[in-house]
């Protein structure tokens, strides 16, 4: 056999056919990820039910985090724009560049915020129990998956600054920037909502 790309067991496979293998190869490696940062989350509910969580008034404030939140929303909505937009490479640069912008953005504020809870709080492991495990615990996981997917914009904004087509490059990013959104939202709604 051939270790060509562009041939498969059963014969020649088409560009497009290996394109949607690589999309849906994304999408099974955001599920795995998805499931064990849901499996984390889980755990965490069934030590909120069972009393071992901080009362809401403890906790600390909400708004550095939302920032965090909004700051990927907002780059999911210009990663829809840029991706409409590639058909000419030139007028996605600003998007795609954009999108980038929010994502570093989002993991230097999430990097800050648990540099002050972690210093400036003294909310240490072990010392601040589940809430503290599963607020680190959760928010490494899902930085870690923020951090791939910023990767993969990275490649493809870089092509497109180039003047290369990123199309396929945005089309296998997007579903890990809503797998992340979705589950800072989680993490969001497990640790500081009361």
């Amino acid at each position: 056999m051939s270790t060509d790309d562009s041939t498969g067991a059963l014969g020649p496979v088409s560009p497009q056919r290996a394109e949607a293998n690589l999309w849906f190869g994304m999408v099974l490696a955001h599920a795995a990820a998805a499931m064990l940062f849901c499996a984390v989350a889980f755990a965490a509910d069934f030590y909120r039910m069972r009393g071992f969580w901080p009362p809401a008034s403890a906790l600390p404030g909400r708004l550095v985090p939302a920032l965090a939140g909004v700051s990927l929303i907002v780059g999911g909505v210009l990663l829809h724009v840029a991706l409409r937009r590639l058909v000419s490479p030139r007028r996605a640069r600003g998007w795609l560049s954009g999108a980038v912008v929010a994502g570093a953005g989002f993991l230097v504020t999430q990097a800050a915020w648990l540099h002050v809870l972690w210093w400036h709080r003294e909310l240490r492991i072990p010392d601040g129990g589940v809430f503290a495990s599963v607020l680190y615990g959760l928010s490494v996981v899902q930085a870690a998956h923020a951090a791939v997917v910023l990767g993969g914009l990275l490649r493809a904004t870089l092509r497109a600054l180039r003047g290369l087509d990123a199309r396929a490059g945005v089309r296998r990013v997007l579903p890990g920037w809503w797998c992340t959104t979705v589950m800072y939202g989680v993490l969001f709604a497990v640790v500081y909502l009361p």
